[in-house]
């Protein structure tokens, strides 16, 4: 008897904090074929079961389109019997419809809820899950620390993610499912899958002030070559900046969308300003220059957007961006 588990699958939830409209139809199709994904393994390894933990949509708002892409999912996975234990505001969400596939069951996590089969027993007590197959020894999964903990197998482990959310999500942990398969063992084996359609990579990438805008592209092109287009890729532009310009996020940012499936671009440049030049000068360009670099208040990128801007204003010239 075997049974595929994982945790918070977040249908609806974006995958990162800044991803645009541009992509979101995108990810989230992506996001629907991989829980297709997931019942083709679960038939793929002969699993009798499927158990989703946490959170199915992740979000307030969901679309009735992302219910119909959870309802076809579970449809093709045929007799293979799915079960969500959600907590009650994506329970109330999802069972007025009059359309749950027969083989998906839809449990409340808090309410004494259960289930039972000819192999398979499902109880909730309080926030706790207990399954048994047939009269093997229970397992129990318990919610903490934001993760779902799973006992009675001899260990104490963490359930997988079905999918990271961002950069710091995906480096703290491992994400896919877990296959439980009880054979001849009465207590049972787990056995952990990874499975992540995207990886998730931080770069950085150093300039210096004579750097234009096509050196630029030249070495993120250089940094991101052989990256699978299947990349959730964040930049971090570092070094010296020519005094009198910026870097152009948004174009970078564009630039590489073109090579990656999604980049977000961080400017942590540093002006190359020769601090001594301005210090006996008494023109009002220089003087705004010293208020600027006095003020402790302003982060490196503020100070560079504001003398950037006030400098060429001051200079009757339009901003040079990079």
């Amino acid at each position: 008897m075997k049974l595929l588990i994982c945790a918070d699958v977040r249908l609806g939830a974006a995958c990162t904090e800044n991803l645009g409209a541009d992509l979101s139809h995108k990810w989230q199709a992506a996001r629907t074929g991989k829980l297709s994904g997931l019942a083709d393994k679960a038939i793929q390894e002969h699993a009798a079961y499927i158990v989703l933990l946490g959170r199915i949509f992740g979000q307030e708002r969901v679309s009735e389109s992302i219910i119909d892409d959870l309802f076809g999912a579970v449809r093709e996975a045929g007799k293979i019997q799915a079960f969500a234990v959600l907590a009650e505001g994506e329970y109330d969400r999802i069972t007025y419809r009059n359309d749950i596939p027969e083989n998906l069951h839809l449990i409340c996590a808090q309410k004494e809820d259960s289930y039972a089969d000819g192999n398979l027993a499902i109880r909730i007590h309080g926030q706790d899950v207990e399954i048994r197959v047939a009269d093997r020894t229970p397992i129990q999964i318990v919610k903490s620390e934001g993760r779902f903990k799973i006992s009675g197998l001899g260990e104490e482990r963490a359930i997988p993610f079905f999918e990271p959310l961002g950069f710091e999500d995906a480096a703290e942990h491992s994400f896919g499912y877990e296959l439980l398969d009880w054979g001849q063992d009465a207590r049972g084996r787990l056995e952990v899958k990874e499975s992540q359609t995207y990886a998730y990579r931080s770069i950085e990438i150093k300039i210096l002030p004579e750097d234009g805008r096509k050196e630029i592209l030249r070495k993120i092109n250089t940094a991101v070559s052989g990256m699978d287009f299947d990349t959730m890729l964040r930049v971090t532009i570092a070094g010296r900046l020519a005094f009198g310009r910026m870097l152009n996020g948004d174009e970078l940012k564009a630039h590489l969308q073109n090579k990656i499936f999604f980049a977000e671009v961080y400017d942590n440049t540093i002006m190359d300003i020769d601090e001594e030049a301005f210090e006996h000068d008494i023109s009002l360009r220089s003087e705004f220059v010293r208020l600027a670099l006095r003020d402790d208040f302003l982060s490196e990128s503020e100070r560079n957007w504001i003398i950037c801007h006030g400098w060429n204003a001051l200079n009757g010239e339009e901003v040079s961006a990079e």
